[in-house]
């Protein structure tokens, strides 16, 4: 009886075992870098968010924290005041107009500030009383906000070209001797300034609690227009104050 011969596979050579585990290996690390891709996306945007959020609006630093916003390195070592107190070196003081009446309605009727360099007694007569019979522009500023170091002598600048109109400034923070030292480091010691320690201006005027602001006030003391912005020429800021009154 005749056996017929069994046809029998080779054995895999160990070679080939070891290639397809390297392949497949492979295949999984790149399967697992791929599959984390968006996972480190994601964390990599929370990140740049997040350090965005956190960064000082430069042009409009907020009343709210003030020491996150660029300071002026004359003030800042300037000592705090429980409210405004007279300075070491004088600037300008508002000057009252021709005695004209305000409107019953001017929102600053009751406001009542000193003149920064002028001690801690509130003035015997409103701002809307001294600043009656012209039109009024009013930059609220601080010693510590960089926007304003840049916007005051602009501000400075449209008084002296603007006869006609009321230039003033409200320092909103309680170092008066800081609000006088950043004047007289920029030369600014002609814009008459009033001294706001206790937030009575932007509780009287509801503006935004960001510095600076600048208020337009028609020549009765109502107001006429408010740019919470940083103005970069005089021109400009001119061209919005004409269109507003």
């Amino acid at each position: 009886m005749s056996t017929e011969p069994t046809s029998e596979q080779p054995d895999t050579p160990p070679s080939t075992d070891r290639t397809r585990m390297i392949i497949v290996t492979i295949t999984v690390l790149v399967g697992l870098v791929v599959a984390s891709i968006p996972l480190l996306t994601t964390l990599m945007s929370s990140d740049d968010a997040s350090s965005s959020s956190s960064s000082p609006t430069a042009s409009a630093p907020s009343l709210s924290d003030p020491q996150s916003a660029p300071s002026s390195p004359d003030a800042t070592s300037a000592p705090a005041a429980p409210g405004p107190v007279e300075v070491s070196h004088r600037v300008a003081c508002p000057k009252p107009t021709n005695g004209a009446t305000p409107s019953p309605t001017a929102e600053l009727r009751d406001v009542r500030l000193p003149c920064l360099t002028e001690g801690d007694a509130p003035s015997e007569t409103s701002m809307a009383e001294q600043l009656a019979g012209k039109p009024s522009v009013i930059n609220v500023w601080a010693w510590w906000c960089g926007p304003c170091r840049e916007e005051l002598p602009i501000i400075q600048q449209l008084a002296q070209d603007n006869p006609q109109w009321n230039v003033v400034g409200v320092h909103l923070d309680a170092k008066a001797q800081a609000g006088a030292d950043l004047l007289k480091t920029l030369n600014v010691t002609d814009l008459a300034s009033y001294q706001d320690s206790n937030h009575t201006f932007d509780a009287a005027t509801g503006i935004p609690k960001v510095v600076p602001v600048t208020i337009v006030y028609r020549a009765d003391g109502t107001r006429a227009a408010t740019f919470a912005q940083t103005f970069d020429s005089e021109a400009e800021l001119q061209q919005k104050i004409q269109e507003a009154l």
